[in-house]
């Protein structure tokens, strides 16, 4: 039977959805009620200052034990890039790089290379140099405060991949200035999901949804009731209105969101930093949607692209022609943001009246 887009992305019930929010947090709540074939079974762990789910068919049931497995791997995964534990990998590769090369783990050596070619892809606004920024505005430990323009001047001499030498030939890191320090946050849940899902894949689950974050995503295959999984995306400012609705299958997708907050000695602003200036980010638009394989190019995409505005976001994506994106934007007659569909999104979103 030919299913037009349209059409597979029409629910028969709202039953049958998954939502996501724009930075917030992924309802499951229908899951009980879906009349279909078969139930939805989940199972999570708490883990990166978040929750992740994997979520399949309660046909596929005995792929619990490998389920189970991949949360297990989302806890190591923390142990060695969380920058809250003395003891983790990259709190040694933060304490020792800059006195003298620090050998690293092969798959998170992969991890900074991928890091470095989105920065120079990005010009900068995609950034893991970027924690000693997150230190002086109290994003890291908090409270969150108004750095002094001393401060920022400070931390900012040591931003950048040309600070940072990656010696592919050993798998070594050696930061060349003492203020350089890495914090994974803007690609480190999408990169666990990555490899989460490897280990799944690799043990016989072909359909699954994995989230992390509640605000990235992995979809595998496809529910019995749809041709992939369906989710909603939701208005950045109000959660109770969704605004389109996204078919995944095969694919990641990653939102970030601005979300005013108030600062200690200074006015509301937003929660996302420029590396390239150590200030907050500001302009209207207010989400970034991105669908693409990788999970964590797609988290790190999706800050970039808050970082570097609408119009360079654009041209971003049509330099990259399968990668797909939803951009809302404030508007300043109506509460109802615009919306842009891009690329590949084309495809599998719709955008809601």
């Amino acid at each position: 039977m030919h299913h037009s887009r349209r059409d597979f992305l029409k629910p028969r019930s709202i039953a049958q959805f998954l939502s996501t929010v724009t930075g917030g947090e992924l309802d499951l709540r229908p899951m009980a009620n879906i009349a279909h074939s078969g139930m939805l079974c989940r199972t999570g762990v708490d883990s990166m200052a978040t929750r992740f789910e994997i979520l399949f068919e309660a046909i596929d049931l005995e792929h619990a034990s490998t389920a189970e497995k991949g949360l297990e791997q989302i806890l190591e995964l923390e142990s060695q890039m969380t920058v809250y534990r003395e003891e983790s990998e990259l709190c040694a590769i933060n304490r020792s790089a800059y006195e003298a090369p620090v050998e690293v783990e092969p798959r998170l050596f992969e991890l900074f290379e991928l890091s470095r070619m989105l920065w120079e892809e990005t010009a900068g606004t995609f950034d893991i140099t970027l924690h000693e920024l997150l230190k002086i505005w109290g994003v890291f430990k908090g409270p969150t405060r108004v750095p002094t323009q001393e401060e920022i001047d400070t931390a900012l001499q040591g931003r950048g991949f040309d600070r940072v030498e990656l010696d592919s030939s050993n798998r070594a890191v050696r930061f060349k200035t003492p203020h350089t320090a890495f914090n994974l946050a803007a690609i480190g849940k999408g990169y666990a999901l990555d490899r989460v899902s490897e280990t799944l894949i690799e043990n016989g689950m072909e359909h699954f949804l994995l989230h992390g974050g509640q605000s990235s995503l992995y979809a595998k295959g496809a529910t019995t009731w749809e041709q992939g999984w369906l989710v909603e995306l939701l208005h950045p400012l109000d959660h109770a209105t969704p605004v389109a609705k996204i078919l995944l299958k095969n694919q990641s997708l990653s939102t970030s969101v601005l979300i005013p907050q108030k600062l200690r000695g200074g006015p509301v602003s937003g929660h996302i930093l420029d590396p390239r200036t150590g200030l907050p980010v500001e302009g209207n638009l207010l989400s970034a949607s991105v669908l693409t394989r990788s999970a964590a190019v797609a988290e790190a995409l999706s800050t970039a692209f808050l970082v570097m505005g609408l119009d360079k976001a654009l041209e971003y994506c049509e330099n990259h022609p399968r990668l797909g994106a939803v951009l809302t934007l404030s508007r300043e007659d109506s509460t109802t943001p615009e919306i842009r569909i891009i690329g590949s999104a084309l495809d599998c979103v719709e955008v809601l009246s």
